[in-house]
């Protein structure tokens, strides 16, 4: 799956796993690689690289039980 992303220059992507309730976070290296920014539970914010200002609250991501 990444090759294509990687030659599309998809800057980063989401994983989110809504039984787990967790997101893995994939972000486009200088090496034209991905890299896992970070694995992520319903009990964290997470920012946005792409956006200065845009943070995601998981809790309310994963509230719709």
């Amino acid at each position: 799956m990444n090759g294509k992303y990687e030659q599309a220059g998809v800057k980063e992507y989401w994983i989110v796993e809504p039984r787990e309730k967790i997101v893995s976070i994939f972000i486009l290296k200088n090496s034209l690689r991905y890299g896992r920014s970070g694995m992520y539970t319903e009990e964290d914010e997470v920012k946005v690289s792409m956006f200065d200002d845009l943070v995601i609250d998981l809790s309310k991501v994963f509230s719709f039980e």
